[in-house]
C-alpha cells in the first residue's frame, strides 16, 4: 500500500468514525473493512486521478463556490416570487449555450452548478463543441445564464491548470538548452 493509498484509508476510517458517532469495535472494523474497500477499488483509478491542486486553484475554486452560493440564493428567491406571485410568469424556455470552457472537467462542473441552481437544468452537453442546452423556468433566468460571471472563473480556472500543466513539462528540462552542457534528450526544440 503506497502513502497516498494509506493517507486516503485513514481520512475514510476517520469519517466513517465521526459519522457514525460511535468508536465500538464493530464500529472501527466495519469502517477498516469499507476504508480498505474503497481504496483497493481506488487503486485502479489513480493513474486518472487529479493531482493535487495549488493554493491558486484552491482560490480560483473557492471563488466559484462563492459565486455559486449567491446564485443559488438569489435564484431561490427569484423562483419562490415567479411560482407564488407569478412575477414574471412561468415560461419555460430551452436555451442553447456556447461557452469558451474547453475542459471536459470545466463543462462539468458548469453543468453541475446550473443544474444546482433552482430554476435550470442542463439537458444536454455536446462533448465536440461545448453547447449546452439548458431549461429554464423563465425567459428571464434564461438571459442570466448568459451573463454569469461563474463561467469566466470557470475558465480562469481552466487557463491556470493549462498553465501549471505546461509548467510541469517545462520542469522535466534540466539544463537551459542555450547552455553548452544540454543533454540532448531533454533538449525542445520549440523556446518558450
Amino acid at each position: 500500500m503506497n502513502r497516498l493509498s494509506l493517507i486516503l484509508f485513514v481520512l475514510l476510517l476517520v469519517f466513517w468514525i465521526v459519522i457514525s458517532e460511535t468508536a465500538d469495535m464493530q464500529h472501527i472494523l466495519v469502517g477498516m473493512f469499507l476504508a480498505l474497500i474503497t481504496v483497493w477499488f481506488w487503486q485502479a483509478l489513480s493513474p486518472r486521478l487529479p493531482s493535487i491542486p495549488f493554493v491558486g486553484e484552491l482560490l480560483h475554486l473557492g471563488h466559484c463556490l462563492i459565486l455559486l452560493v449567491g446564485y443559488v440564493v438569489y435564484s431561490n428567491i427569484a423562483v419562490a416570487k415567479t411560482l407564488l406571485f407569478s412575477e414574471p410568469p412561468v415560461s419555460p424556455v430551452f436555451a442553447v449555450m456556447e461557452t469558451p470552457i474547453m475542459s471536459n472537467w470545466g463543462r462539468v462542473l458548469l453543468a453541475t452548478c446550473i443544474t444546482i441552481t433552482p430554476g435550470t437544468v442542463v439537458i444536454d452537453v455536446d462533448p465536440e463543441t461545448g453547447r449546452f442546452i439548458v431549461h429554464a423556468l423563465t425567459e428571464e433566468t434564461a438571459i442570466g445564464l448568459f451573463h454569469w460571471r461563474i463561467i469566466d472563473r470557470i475558465k480562469d480556472l481552466e487557463t491556470w491548470r493549462q498553465r501549471r500543466a505546461e509548467h510541469v513539462l517545462d520542469a522535466g528540462r534540466t539544463h537551459d538548452p542555450d547552455s553548452s552542457g544540454t543533454i540532448e534528450s531533454n533538449y525542445r526544440t520549440n523556446n518558450h
